[in-house]
């Protein structure tokens, strides 16, 4: 289950364990409170992972969701699953967890070294990508804020993952796009929460 940008209330509240029976991990995309995020990880009893949004706190800060297990950087395994995750949005406003393109170029090459360095190994790429921003052009929006990654592109070119969960563009009304294929990738929008097979 991926969840990103907004509370939901079938989520927070006594039907989350019959509504989400089966579920085998939490992926945050981002921009919640970390409150909700402890509450999903405690009643569900299942691995959360999750990337910072442009509205949480810094990623150095003290405060982190007890019990989760941050993904931005970094690459983790659940039920022989990979994921690996970044943090962010486009730099509009100078907080926390805002990147320029050039900066999030940076991270996304130190992420994808630690890929090569796995497959070195023998390991195989992640077939999950999760951030908070989308990448360019696909889902996004043309308002600075809302403007996807270009190196998220490059990323998706590269390791062809089965799925690129982001969240940041929130999707209110019936015509709004959730879901879109690029090549071999499907890119969610996991706006308010989806539960997805992977």
């Amino acid at each position: 289950m991926a969840v990103s940008d907004e509370v939901d209330r079938i989520l927070y509240g006594p039907s989350l364990e019959s509504y989400a029976r089966g579920v085998e991990a939490v992926i945050s995309c981002g921009d919640l409170p970390f409150e909700y995020l402890e509450y999903l990880v405690t009643i569900l009893g299942v691995p959360l992972f999750y990337v910072l949004g442009n509205h949480d706190p810094p990623l150095d800060g003290p405060k982190h969701p007890e019990g989760c297990i941050p993904l931005d950087g970094r690459i983790e395994e659940v039920e022989g699953v990979k994921f690996a995750g970044l943090s962010g949005s486009r730099l509009y406003s100078r907080g926390a967890n805002q990147y320029t393109e050039s900066q999030m170029r940076r991270r996304a090459l130190a992420l994808s070294a630690s890929i090569w360095r796995g497959k070195l190994l023998g390991r195989e790429a992640p077939r999950v990508f999760v951030s908070h921003a989308p990448p360019f052009g696909i889902g996004d929006r043309e308002d600075p804020c809302h403007t996807g990654f270009e190196v998220f592109l490059k990323l998706m070119d590269r390791y062809h993952p089965a799925l690129w969960l982001h969240g940041h563009v929130h999707l209110y009304g019936p015509d709004q796009e959730r879901v879109t294929d690029r090549k071999e990738t499907r890119i969610v929008n996991v706006f308010n929460h989806q539960i997805l097979e992977v």
